[in-house]
Protein backbone atom coordinates (compact mmCIF):
# COMPACT_ATOMS: atom_id res chain seq x y z
CA UNK A 1 0.00 0.00 0.00
CA UNK A 2 1.44 3.18 -0.96
CA UNK A 3 2.08 6.01 1.64
CA UNK A 4 0.61 8.86 1.93
CA UNK A 5 2.50 12.70 1.59
CA UNK A 6 2.77 13.08 4.89
CA UNK A 7 3.12 9.18 5.89
CA UNK A 8 6.63 9.52 3.85
CA UNK A 9 7.04 12.71 5.43
CA UNK A 10 7.00 10.94 8.75
CA UNK A 11 9.00 7.79 7.83
CA UNK A 12 11.88 10.51 6.88
CA UNK A 13 12.45 12.38 9.50
CA UNK A 14 11.93 9.32 12.15
CA UNK A 15 14.54 7.43 9.83
CA UNK A 16 16.82 11.01 9.99
CA UNK A 17 19.58 11.73 13.02
CA UNK A 18 20.30 15.35 11.19
CA UNK A 19 17.75 17.58 9.77
CA UNK A 20 18.53 20.65 7.96
CA UNK A 21 15.82 23.09 7.21
CA UNK A 22 16.22 25.71 4.78
CA UNK A 23 14.64 29.09 3.83
CA UNK A 24 14.41 31.02 0.93
CA UNK A 25 17.05 33.53 0.45
CA UNK A 26 14.55 36.52 1.17
CA UNK A 27 12.79 34.44 3.84
CA UNK A 28 9.05 35.56 5.03
CA UNK A 29 7.91 36.10 8.19
CA UNK A 30 5.89 32.90 7.62
CA UNK A 31 9.23 31.30 6.60
CA UNK A 32 11.14 31.91 9.72
CA UNK A 33 8.51 31.33 11.77
CA UNK A 34 7.72 28.17 10.76
CA UNK A 35 11.21 27.01 10.32
CA UNK A 36 11.80 27.84 14.12
CA UNK A 37 8.67 26.11 14.83
CA UNK A 38 9.97 22.73 13.08
CA UNK A 39 13.27 23.21 14.90
CA UNK A 40 11.74 23.39 18.12
CA UNK A 41 9.49 20.45 16.95
CA UNK A 42 12.02 18.08 15.80
CA UNK A 43 14.34 18.84 18.99
CA UNK A 44 11.72 17.41 21.23
CA UNK A 45 12.05 14.06 18.98
CA UNK A 46 15.99 14.45 19.63
CA UNK A 47 17.20 15.18 16.40
CA UNK A 48 20.18 17.39 15.25
CA UNK A 49 18.31 19.94 13.48
CA UNK A 50 19.66 23.34 12.41
CA UNK A 51 17.87 26.35 10.62
CA UNK A 52 19.65 28.21 7.76
CA UNK A 53 18.95 31.16 5.64
CA UNK A 54 21.53 33.21 3.77
CA UNK A 55 19.76 36.38 3.61
CA UNK A 56 19.06 38.44 6.63
CA UNK A 57 15.30 37.90 8.44
CA UNK A 58 13.22 40.41 9.44
CA UNK A 59 13.94 42.24 12.46
CA UNK A 60 10.88 42.01 14.32
CA UNK A 61 10.66 38.45 14.73
CA UNK A 62 13.67 38.55 17.21
CA UNK A 63 11.16 37.49 20.14
CA UNK A 64 10.04 34.18 19.02
CA UNK A 65 11.05 30.90 20.67
CA UNK A 66 14.71 30.02 19.10
CA UNK A 67 15.28 32.90 16.84
CA UNK A 68 18.92 33.16 17.66
CA UNK A 69 20.06 29.85 16.44
CA UNK A 70 18.60 30.38 12.78
CA UNK A 71 22.04 29.99 10.58
CA UNK A 72 23.50 31.99 8.18
CA UNK A 73 25.71 28.98 6.41
CA UNK A 74 25.61 25.10 6.59
CA UNK A 75 27.88 23.49 8.41
CA UNK A 76 29.85 20.96 6.24
CA UNK A 77 33.14 19.97 8.32
CA UNK A 78 33.80 16.58 6.31
CA UNK A 79 35.42 13.39 8.04
CA UNK A 80 38.04 10.97 6.39
CA UNK A 81 36.03 8.13 7.06
CA UNK A 82 38.47 4.48 7.45
CA UNK A 83 37.11 1.38 5.65
CA UNK A 84 38.13 -1.77 7.74
CA UNK A 85 37.64 -4.98 5.77
CA UNK A 86 36.04 -7.25 8.92
CA UNK A 87 34.57 -9.94 6.32
CA UNK A 88 37.83 -12.34 7.37
CA UNK A 89 39.36 -10.53 10.12
CA UNK A 90 36.97 -9.80 13.60
CA UNK A 91 38.04 -6.02 14.87
CA UNK A 92 38.35 -6.20 18.62
CA UNK A 93 40.06 -2.78 19.52
CA UNK A 94 40.48 0.99 18.21
CA UNK A 95 42.95 3.18 20.00
CA UNK A 96 44.58 6.39 19.25
CA UNK A 97 47.56 7.73 20.27
CA UNK A 98 48.41 12.14 19.16
CA UNK A 99 52.27 13.25 18.68
CA UNK A 100 53.66 16.25 18.21
CA UNK A 101 52.90 17.17 14.52
CA UNK A 102 51.23 13.49 13.59
CA UNK A 103 48.47 11.28 15.36
CA UNK A 104 48.61 7.39 14.90
CA UNK A 105 45.14 5.56 14.81
CA UNK A 106 45.84 1.73 15.66
CA UNK A 107 43.04 -1.38 14.59
CA UNK A 108 43.28 -4.74 16.75
CA UNK A 109 42.23 -8.06 15.58
CA UNK A 110 41.10 -11.06 17.30
CA UNK A 111 43.63 -13.17 15.51
CA UNK A 112 45.44 -12.27 12.17
CA UNK A 113 46.67 -8.26 11.99
CA UNK A 114 45.09 -6.29 10.04
CA UNK A 115 47.39 -5.36 6.51
CA UNK A 116 46.69 -2.08 4.62
CA UNK A 117 45.39 -3.96 1.93
CA UNK A 118 42.33 -4.65 4.47
CA UNK A 119 41.89 -0.35 4.91
CA UNK A 120 40.63 1.76 2.37
CA UNK A 121 39.83 5.96 2.91
CA UNK A 122 36.72 8.26 1.84
CA UNK A 123 35.71 11.15 2.56
CA UNK A 124 32.29 11.71 4.61
CA UNK A 125 30.21 13.58 1.83
CA UNK A 126 27.54 15.03 3.81
CA UNK A 127 26.28 15.10 7.53
CA UNK A 128 22.41 15.67 6.82
CA UNK A 129 20.19 12.91 6.22
CA UNK A 130 17.12 14.87 5.40
CA UNK A 131 16.33 18.48 4.09
CA UNK A 132 13.62 20.61 4.70
CA UNK A 133 12.57 23.51 2.52
CA UNK A 134 10.15 25.26 3.66
CA UNK A 135 8.30 28.59 1.47
CA UNK A 136 10.21 27.76 -1.11
CA UNK A 137 8.60 27.63 -5.02
CA UNK A 138 12.65 26.34 -6.11
CA UNK A 139 15.86 25.64 -5.45
CA UNK A 140 16.34 28.63 -7.11
CA UNK A 141 14.89 30.67 -4.35
CA UNK A 142 17.26 29.47 -1.46
CA UNK A 143 20.17 31.78 -3.25
CA UNK A 144 23.22 31.01 -1.67
CA UNK A 145 22.54 27.88 -0.15
CA UNK A 146 22.14 26.62 -4.31
CA UNK A 147 25.16 28.43 -5.19
CA UNK A 148 27.49 26.97 -2.16
CA UNK A 149 25.83 23.73 -1.80
CA UNK A 150 24.45 22.31 -4.87
CA UNK A 151 26.11 19.06 -4.38
CA UNK A 152 24.38 18.55 -0.74
CA UNK A 153 20.73 19.97 -2.31
CA UNK A 154 20.72 17.81 -4.94
CA UNK A 155 21.95 14.48 -3.55
CA UNK A 156 20.27 14.62 -0.43
CA UNK A 157 16.33 13.30 0.17
CA UNK A 158 14.35 16.73 0.26
CA UNK A 159 11.11 17.13 2.00
CA UNK A 160 9.42 20.45 0.39
CA UNK A 161 6.61 22.31 2.11
CA UNK A 162 4.97 25.11 0.88
CA UNK A 163 1.29 26.70 -0.86
CA UNK A 164 2.42 28.82 -3.41
CA UNK A 165 0.48 27.48 -7.16
CA UNK A 166 4.37 28.28 -8.74
CA UNK A 167 5.92 25.94 -6.83
CA UNK A 168 8.52 23.33 -9.09
CA UNK A 169 8.20 20.16 -6.69
CA UNK A 170 11.81 19.76 -6.56
CA UNK A 171 11.42 17.43 -3.19
CA UNK A 172 11.49 13.58 -3.20
CA UNK A 173 8.55 14.39 -1.12
CA UNK A 174 6.66 17.44 -1.94
CA UNK A 175 3.29 18.85 0.72
CA UNK A 176 2.14 21.59 -1.48
CA UNK A 177 -1.05 22.69 -0.37
CA UNK A 178 -2.13 26.09 -2.70
CA UNK A 179 -5.67 26.11 -0.29
CA UNK A 180 -3.75 27.01 2.64
CA UNK A 181 -3.18 30.34 4.11
CA UNK A 182 0.78 29.75 4.76
CA UNK A 183 3.52 27.23 5.61
CA UNK A 184 2.62 28.37 9.30
CA UNK A 185 -0.85 26.09 8.31
CA UNK A 186 0.49 23.60 6.81
CA UNK A 187 2.58 22.48 9.30
CA UNK A 188 0.41 22.91 12.47
CA UNK A 189 -1.68 20.10 11.08
CA UNK A 190 1.02 18.04 10.06
CA UNK A 191 3.26 18.25 13.58
CA UNK A 192 -0.47 17.36 15.07
CA UNK A 193 -1.15 14.53 13.43
CA UNK A 194 2.75 13.17 13.42
CA UNK A 195 2.44 13.61 17.51
CA UNK A 196 0.26 16.33 19.20
CA UNK A 197 1.28 15.78 22.24
CA UNK A 198 4.85 17.69 21.40
CA UNK A 199 2.99 20.55 20.43
CA UNK A 200 4.26 22.97 23.40
CA UNK A 201 3.69 27.05 23.57
CA UNK A 202 6.88 28.25 21.93
CA UNK A 203 6.15 26.03 18.94
CA UNK A 204 2.22 26.47 18.97
CA UNK A 205 3.76 30.75 18.99
CA UNK A 206 6.20 29.98 16.09
CA UNK A 207 3.13 28.13 14.22
CA UNK A 208 0.54 31.28 15.14
CA UNK A 209 3.05 33.67 14.23
CA UNK A 210 3.38 32.26 10.72
CA UNK A 211 -0.22 32.24 10.07
CA UNK A 212 -1.15 35.92 11.28
CA UNK A 213 1.46 37.36 8.95
CA UNK A 214 0.13 35.49 5.75
CA UNK A 215 -2.77 36.65 6.66
CA UNK A 216 -2.18 40.08 7.57
CA UNK A 217 -3.65 39.35 11.24
CA UNK A 218 -6.71 37.52 9.20
CA UNK A 219 -7.48 40.78 7.25
CA UNK A 220 -6.44 39.82 3.84
CA UNK A 221 -8.53 37.38 1.23
CA UNK A 222 -6.31 34.00 1.78
CA UNK A 223 -7.72 34.13 4.75
CA UNK A 224 -10.10 31.15 5.38
CA UNK A 225 -12.28 29.42 8.28
CA UNK A 226 -9.38 26.06 7.86
CA UNK A 227 -6.96 29.33 9.39
CA UNK A 228 -9.19 30.86 11.23
CA UNK A 229 -9.85 27.33 13.28
CA UNK A 230 -5.89 26.13 13.25
CA UNK A 231 -5.16 29.68 14.43
CA UNK A 232 -7.71 28.93 17.37
CA UNK A 233 -6.14 25.84 18.32
CA UNK A 234 -2.73 27.24 18.35
CA UNK A 235 -3.75 29.85 21.13
CA UNK A 236 -5.48 26.75 22.95
CA UNK A 237 -1.91 25.03 22.87
CA UNK A 238 -1.05 28.63 24.21
CA UNK A 239 0.08 30.37 21.28
CA UNK A 240 0.45 33.90 22.47
CA UNK A 241 -1.82 36.34 19.69
CA UNK A 242 -0.95 39.15 21.48
CA UNK A 243 2.59 39.14 22.12
CA UNK A 244 2.44 38.26 18.04
CA UNK A 245 0.69 41.15 17.14
CA UNK A 246 2.70 43.61 19.43
CA UNK A 247 6.19 42.64 18.45
CA UNK A 248 4.66 42.21 14.31
CA UNK A 249 2.34 45.47 14.16
CA UNK A 250 2.35 47.90 16.97
CA UNK A 251 6.05 48.05 16.77
CA UNK A 252 8.67 49.69 14.51
CA UNK A 253 12.73 49.12 14.98
CA UNK A 254 14.84 52.76 15.29
CA UNK A 255 16.26 51.12 12.01
CA UNK A 256 12.76 50.97 10.38
CA UNK A 257 12.08 54.32 10.90
CA UNK A 258 15.10 55.83 9.79
CA UNK A 259 14.75 54.01 6.76
CA UNK A 260 11.00 55.16 5.90
CA UNK A 261 12.43 58.60 6.54
CA UNK A 262 15.05 58.15 3.85
CA UNK A 263 11.71 56.58 1.89
CA UNK A 264 9.69 59.37 2.33
CA UNK A 265 12.24 61.93 1.44
CA UNK A 266 13.58 60.17 -1.82
CA UNK A 267 9.50 59.80 -2.71
CA UNK A 268 8.57 60.40 -7.08
CA UNK A 269 5.55 60.55 -8.11
CA UNK A 270 4.86 59.76 -12.25
CA UNK A 271 1.33 60.30 -13.76
CA UNK A 272 -0.92 61.13 -10.84
CA UNK A 273 -2.51 57.42 -9.43
CA UNK A 274 0.33 55.55 -11.40
CA UNK A 275 3.25 55.01 -10.25
CA UNK A 276 4.95 56.22 -6.75
CA UNK A 277 8.27 55.25 -5.91
CA UNK A 278 11.84 55.56 -4.35
CA UNK A 279 15.47 55.09 -4.80
CA UNK A 280 17.63 53.87 -1.70
CA UNK A 281 21.53 53.12 -2.21
CA UNK A 282 23.99 51.94 -0.04
CA UNK A 283 24.42 55.51 1.93
CA UNK A 284 20.78 55.11 3.19
CA UNK A 285 20.96 51.29 4.27
CA UNK A 286 24.91 52.88 6.22
CA UNK A 287 23.05 55.36 7.88
CA UNK A 288 19.79 53.94 8.77
CA UNK A 289 21.57 51.22 9.70
CA UNK A 290 18.90 48.97 7.95
CA UNK A 291 19.16 45.44 6.63
CA UNK A 292 17.57 44.55 3.20
CA UNK A 293 14.58 43.15 5.32
CA UNK A 294 13.27 46.56 6.10
CA UNK A 295 12.59 47.34 2.39
CA UNK A 296 9.15 45.40 2.19
CA UNK A 297 7.90 46.92 5.41
CA UNK A 298 8.72 50.34 4.26
CA UNK A 299 7.13 49.28 0.97
CA UNK A 300 3.73 48.12 2.62
CA UNK A 301 4.06 51.67 4.92
CA UNK A 302 3.99 53.41 1.17
CA UNK A 303 1.03 51.19 0.11
CA UNK A 304 -1.15 52.26 3.03
CA UNK A 305 -0.25 55.86 2.80
CA UNK A 306 -0.49 56.19 -0.94
CA UNK A 307 -3.19 54.15 -1.59
CA UNK A 308 -4.88 56.00 -4.84
CA UNK A 309 -1.28 54.86 -6.74
CA UNK A 310 -1.53 51.58 -8.91
CA UNK A 311 1.97 50.92 -8.43
CA UNK A 312 4.24 51.50 -6.01
CA UNK A 313 8.12 50.41 -5.81
CA UNK A 314 11.35 50.46 -4.02
CA UNK A 315 14.88 50.27 -6.15
CA UNK A 316 17.55 49.56 -3.41
CA UNK A 317 20.97 48.79 -3.42
CA UNK A 318 23.06 47.54 0.01
CA UNK A 319 26.10 46.43 -1.85
CA UNK A 320 27.51 47.12 -5.34
CA UNK A 321 26.12 44.27 -7.43
CA UNK A 322 23.16 42.90 -5.39
CA UNK A 323 20.77 45.72 -6.47
CA UNK A 324 16.90 44.53 -5.98
CA UNK A 325 13.76 45.91 -6.68
CA UNK A 326 10.34 45.31 -4.94
CA UNK A 327 6.87 46.41 -6.29
CA UNK A 328 3.43 46.09 -4.90
CA UNK A 329 0.69 46.53 -7.58
CA UNK A 330 -3.11 46.95 -6.87
CA UNK A 331 -5.33 44.46 -8.05
CA UNK A 332 -6.82 46.76 -10.87
CA UNK A 333 -3.26 46.83 -11.70
CA UNK A 334 -1.38 44.71 -14.85
CA UNK A 335 2.08 44.16 -13.47
CA UNK A 336 2.76 42.04 -16.21
CA UNK A 337 4.67 44.96 -18.08
CA UNK A 338 7.08 46.26 -15.41
CA UNK A 339 7.92 42.47 -14.71
CA UNK A 340 8.52 41.34 -18.03
CA UNK A 341 10.81 44.93 -18.70
CA UNK A 342 13.00 43.39 -15.77
CA UNK A 343 12.27 39.79 -16.73
CA UNK A 344 10.98 39.02 -13.21
CA UNK A 345 8.42 35.92 -12.21
CA UNK A 346 5.28 36.79 -11.78
CA UNK A 347 4.37 35.41 -8.97
CA UNK A 348 3.94 37.54 -5.86
CA UNK A 349 6.11 36.91 -3.08
CA UNK A 350 3.25 38.17 -0.68
CA UNK A 351 -0.61 39.29 -1.43
CA UNK A 352 -1.88 42.06 1.53
CA UNK A 353 -5.68 42.47 0.84
CA UNK A 354 -5.81 44.28 -3.28
CA UNK A 355 -2.03 44.07 -3.11
CA UNK A 356 0.43 41.80 -4.64
CA UNK A 357 4.16 41.83 -3.71
CA UNK A 358 6.72 41.11 -6.00
CA UNK A 359 10.39 41.25 -5.76
CA UNK A 360 13.54 40.37 -7.88
CA UNK A 361 17.25 40.89 -8.23
CA UNK A 362 18.12 43.89 -10.61
CA UNK A 363 21.59 41.52 -11.61
CA UNK A 364 24.27 43.84 -13.01
CA UNK A 365 21.90 46.71 -13.67
CA UNK A 366 22.82 50.16 -11.80
CA UNK A 367 19.81 51.67 -9.33
CA UNK A 368 19.83 54.38 -12.20
CA UNK A 369 19.61 52.12 -14.91
CA UNK A 370 17.07 50.42 -13.05
CA UNK A 371 14.98 53.38 -12.32
CA UNK A 372 15.05 54.38 -15.98
CA UNK A 373 13.66 50.55 -17.09
CA UNK A 374 10.86 51.24 -14.53
CA UNK A 375 9.43 54.14 -15.66
CA UNK A 376 10.01 53.60 -19.44
CA UNK A 377 7.67 50.24 -18.53
CA UNK A 378 4.93 52.04 -16.38
CA UNK A 379 4.18 54.43 -18.85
Amino acid sequence: MELSVQEQIFSLLRKANKVLIVLPQRPSADAVASGLALRLFLVKLQKDVDVVCTGPLPANLGFLPGAAEVKTQIAVAQSLVVHVNTAKKQLDEISYQVGEGEAQVFLKSRGEAFTPEDLSFAAEKFPVDVIVALDAASLQDLGGLLEHHADLLFETPKINIDHKAANDYFGAVNLVDISASSVGEILAELLESFEASLLDADIATCLLAGIITKTGSFQQAQTTPRAFLKASRLVELGGQQQEIVRHLYKTRSLEQLKLWGRCLARLQTEEAGVLAYCVLGEVDFQRSGATAAEVLPALQELVENLPDYKFLAILAQLEPQTGFAVIAAHAAADPAKILNAFSAASQPVQTHGQVKYYTFPLGEKSLEQAQAQLLAAAQ
